[in-house]
């Protein structure tokens, strides 16, 4: 072969390899495109499926907010609730949606089951939740909670944590166990306790005395305090029941209500000021004590409780409650005024105050179960439980 063919040969070879070449970057191109818009269109789908899923939790707070700001609403229809359903979406600032999809009501209306579907684009996420009826944490979490200003003499053991937003002044020889913790939300100047944290107002719940009022009188046991047979009115009365006890504001003032042995769940409304003697062979359990005014607890019979694993005593009171004398008390002990214990004595529950606490003589809070919600207490909705479902 002469050099002019080989040269012809060699150069035909050459074009043919570049097309080769070209025709596979071609190609590679084309896939990484294709992979590049894939990949583009994923993060896009991402991002709108993270965005619907904040909404459908966006959605699931209103519903828990909706609850809460009205809780009479408990046991109505979807249908009769303002709650965007699906044709009539919340729209939120970032345009995305949310609708709830269904709602229904477990364990005599207790429980409330939800989904909401949020939307965003093409995107939709269902959130599953189930939001439970209680009462305010706060009655669980503090052995010691007012408004006002906290006050304790004497030896001193706790062991739950309390707060007063007033400030605190114990004893700086405290003995705090359990992890108990002293906290407060304005010093009380050179007297508040060293140790005591400054942390943020606590909302100390309000005794609905004029609620409780109508409610004491639903099952039609009424009753005045003068009857000489009020005594063996309440004994009699069934388990569970509501007893409303009146009267002039004067008689009231000079009767005295003698409490003692398991009281089966009766909730005893007493309107006005009133002195509860609890004495007897039994200690007082099981009650729910209600009155519109202040109250001294008098007597040598221990508070305690029915129920192993609860706090099944309560005593409600629109003004003033005062303790008096050496003994185990077991209960909540609810006020919105001044709460007051004189003598030695064992706390195996909880105070709430509005105005302040004043603890005289050795005190020691000891760690209690939680208190059982008696149907005196305004409910809270929160979440117990959710979960993300298909919406296939």
């Amino acid at each position: 072969m002469n050099k002019s063919c080989f040269k012809k040969s060699r150069k035909g070879a050459a074009i043919v390899i570049s097309m080769f070449i070209s025709v596979v970057a071609a190609l590679m191109t084309i896939v990484m495109m294709g992979m590049v818009n894939t990949n583009t269109s994923q993060i896009t789908d991402n991002k709108s499926g993270t965005i619907a899923y904040y909404a459908a939790e966006s959605g699931v707070e209103e519903v828990k907010n909706y609850f809460n700001r009205n809780m009479s609403s408990l046991g109505e229809d979807l249908s009769a609730l303002p709650l965007p359903e699906n044709g009539s979406s919340f729209v939120l600032a970032n345009n995305a949606e949310y609708y709830v999809d269904s709602l229904s009501y477990e364990n005599a209306n207790t429980m409330i089951v939800v989904d909401v579907v949020g939307q965003y684009g093409t995107a939709y996420r269902k959130i599953h939740a189930k939001l439970n009826t209680e009462i305010p944490s706060v009655f669980n979490d503090y052995g010691l909670l007012t408004n006002g200003v906290l006050t304790i003499t004497g030896d001193t053991t706790l062991n739950m944590d309390v707060h007063a937003n007033g400030g605190a002044e114990i004893p700086d020889n405290a003995n705090l166990l359990n992890n108990a913790a002293v906290t407060q939300s304005a010093p009380i100047n050179n007297q508040s306790y060293p140790d005591a944290q400054i942390v943020p107002t606590i909302y100390v719940p309000v005794v609905p005395i004029n609620d409780l009022r109508t409610q004491s009188q639903i099952d039609n046991i009424i009753l005045d305090i003068n009857q000489a047979d009020l005594q063996t009115q309440i004994a009699n009365a069934p388990a569970g029941s509501k007893i409303y006890i009146g009267g002039t504001a004067q008689q009231i003032n000079q009767n005295n209500v003698n409490l003692s042995g398991n009281m089966q769940g009766k909730t005893i409304f007493l309107d006005g000021n009133i002195t509860i003697d609890v004495d007897g062979a039994n200690p007082l359990s099981n009650a729910t004590v209600i009155t519109a005014g202040s109250a001294r607890i008098t007597g040598g019979a221990d508070i305690q409780t029915s129920h192993p694993d609860e706090i099944d005593v309560v005593f409600a009171c629109g003004g003033n409650l005062a303790l008096e004398g050496q003994r185990e008390f077991t209960g909540l002990f609810w006020v919105n005024g001044e709460f007051k214990q004189d003598g030695a004595s064992t706390l195996t529950g909880r105070v709430v105050a509005e105005d302040a606490i004043f603890m005289h003589g050795a005190f020691v809070q000891t760690t209690s179960n939680k208190v059982s919600d008696n149907d005196i207490f305004d409910k809270v909705v929160s979440t117990s439980s959710w979960q993300m479902v298909s919406m296939d």
